[in-house]
């Protein structure tokens, strides 16, 4: 008994070994920067997402940034390693502008006047919903090891 006993924890401790060292696997990620623009000039404040494209054969999780205040960023992977997966990507940006200085939570945050303080509204966006919008956004790239800064350019 104490034999099956310890086999089946043998095995088991085997299985748990194997299964480990085949989830580890990393997909392998090429470094990513660039710049947005917006009418021809650096737009600051703007979250940065690159979301494998599926349909031309990418899969895995996406990458995102924001732009500093010359309109730079560079891309960070969702398992906290720096850059994006190899291949196509679908692009989308969020203007981070429209929520204004205000923590947006939970609740109404626009009726948070208390004690006489004036109430934050959000913005409008400063470009196209278009661009903020998977499905829709015309902003595609191809990550390649040793590639160039990527140049995003967009209109309101």
């Amino acid at each position: 008994m104490k034999t099956i006993r310890s086999t089946c924890c043998g095995l088991s401790a085997l299985a748990l070994a194997i299964g480990i060292v085949g989830c580890s696997r990393e997909v392998p990620l090429a470094p990513v920067s660039g710049i947005v623009k917006l009418n021809g000039k650096p737009i600051n404040n703007v979250r940065v997402d690159f979301n494998p494209d599926p349909d031309n054969g990418t899969t895995g999780r996406g990458s995102t940034g924001n732009t500093d205040q010359d309109g730079k960023f560079t891309l960070t992977h969702d398992d906290g390693r720096e850059g994006a997966i190899v291949g196509h990507h679908r692009i989308v940006l969020t203007d981070l502008d429209i929520f204004g200085t205000k923590f947006v939570g939970r609740g109404d945050y626009r009726a948070d006047d208390k004690l006489g303080q004036k109430v934050e509204v959000p913005k409008a966006s400063r470009f196209g919903k278009q661009y903020s919008e998977l499905p829709k956004s015309p902003l595609k790239q191809e990550v390649k090891a040793g590639m160039g800064p990527v140049v995003l350019e967009i209109t309101k």
